[in-house]
């Protein structure tokens, strides 16, 4: 990473911040993108003390108007586009049914099109200057749903799986090898989901993202950045339970209404309980088929 320009939108905090602050301690020349200025300036602060550079440039990744201006002005500060991580993502923790119109154009103008944004003004240049790494984080459950309300944010993660599907396969077919498109999984929401008045549930939302964890999933953006991968998974058992959903996605929905009523507690039967723990008991069982068909196809 020593010298890399990498650009990272939703640097002002998260899995964004986590990104721009490991790749400036590893000498990295950062770009950092968010509309917080103010938050934006003490990650850059942060960036230098960690012997790296943070230049701020304040976007809002919905405008593509900015989002290219951004991508200009990383050219004009350093020359290239090395890595453009597009990190920044809200969510919205309530119904898909129940969730206001202008929420859900909000959340998918971020989410999905400021990806979207992001790779239509990094893979010019990239394609120029002979190459590039462009990771989007999206989300496990854009392909394994298991939260009751954050339908909105699985919908615009999937939209950003498909989208680097579609995206690969351009590349591929116009023969461009040199630009790597990664799509990082990781196993829980990593934006921010404000709280609502209205959830939907009746239950009030709490984060369920353990500490750590997003200087995790920026470990995994290094990683990739120099190794690329089409995707990776980031979270304990994260392939298995994704092949088991394959397998079984009755059961892990089961396993899932368990675990979303940790996020959203809320009062139960010991009826419902034992349900859970039926399901939760049953998709344990068939991740760990999936791990043990996943070994035995490795031999």
């Amino acid at each position: 990473m020593r010298g890399a320009v990498v650009v990272v939108t939703g640097a002002s905090s998260g899995v964004g911040r986590a990104t721009a602050l490991q790749c400036a301690g590893r000498g990295a020349r950062v770009v950092l993108a968010a509309r917080d200025a103010a938050a934006l300036a003490a990650v850059g602060r942060e960036c230098r003390r960690r012997g790296g550079e943070g230049h701020v440039v304040p976007t809002d990744v919905a405008d593509e108007r900015q989002v290219r201006d951004l991508a200009a002005a990383a050219v004009a500060r350093f020359g290239r586009i090395d890595v453009w991580v597009n990190a920044a993502g809200m969510g919205i923790p309530v119904r898909v049914d129940r969730a206001p119109a202008r929420d859900l154009r909000r959340l998918l103008g971020i989410n999905v099109l400021g990806a979207v944004h992001g790779a239509r003004a990094a893979v010019p240049i990239m394609r120029r200057q002979g190459g590039g790494v462009v990771i989007d984080i999206a989300s496990l459950a854009g392909t394994v749903v298991d939260e009751l309300n954050v339908g909105g944010y699985a919908m615009s993660t999937a939209a950003l799986v498909t989208f680097d599907d579609v995206l690969r396969q351009e590349l591929a077919t116009a023969g461009e090898y040199r630009i790597a498109i990664c799509t990082i999984l990781p196993g829980d929401p990593h934006v921010p989901f404000p709280p609502h008045a209205d959830s939907g549930s009746g239950r009030a939302p709490r984060s369920k993202t353990p500490a750590g964890s997003c200087e995790r999933v920026a470990r995994a953006v290094v990683r990739t950045a120099g190794r690329p991968r089409s995707r990776v998974l980031v979270a304990p058992y994260a392939g298995p339970f994704d092949a088991a959903y394959t397998l079984a996605p009755a059961l892990l929905r089961r396993a899932a209404a368990w675990r979303t009523d940790r996020t959203y507690p809320g009062a139960s039967g010991p009826l419902r309980t034992v349900g859970r723990r039926a399901g939760r008991a049953a998709a344990m069982l068939v991740v760990r088929a999936a791990v043990r068909h996943r070994a035995r196809s490795r031999r």
